[in-house]
């Protein structure tokens, strides 16, 4: 049976108490949600990328996501995302360069983007 990386995360983010309030979705942020609403979003960066083959195959996969964290509140930001942050290295993800830690006036919430890298196990199906 294949797997899908996106939603073994989701699931994990979903699955902590202290995210219980949040709306976590991927890809996009609702349009329905309220702009003073704080958000969580899973984004791919990308397709898997095949790594450690052997015998001719491809033996694990590499992922790439960059998780946002929107909020009216910087510091909730902050809080959230150090959550998120020990959630991905669980799930095998480490923070990389990229990302983003600002004020975006335009939407008038703080944004928190950072960028994770994982890779399966050897000969997970994903």
């Amino acid at each position: 049976m294949m797997k899908d990386k996106i939603s073994e995360i989701y699931d994990a983010l979903m699955h902590d108490d202290r995210l219980s309030a949040i709306t976590i979705k991927s890809f996009k942020r609702p349009e329905t949600l309220e702009d003073d609403q704080t958000s969580i979003v899973i984004i791919p960066l990308g397709p898997p990328i095949q790594s450690d083959q052997g015998s001719n195959t491809s033996l694990s996969k590499t992922f790439l996501y960059q998780i946002n964290v929107e909020s009216i509140n910087h510091i909730e930001c902050k809080e959230l995302q150090r959550i998120v942050e020990k959630i991905m290295e669980s799930q095998g993800f480490y923070q990389i360069s990229g990302g983003l830690d600002e004020w975006i006036p335009e939407i008038k919430r703080y944004a928190d983007a950072r960028t994770y890298k994982g890779k399966s196990k050897l000969y997970d199906d994903y």
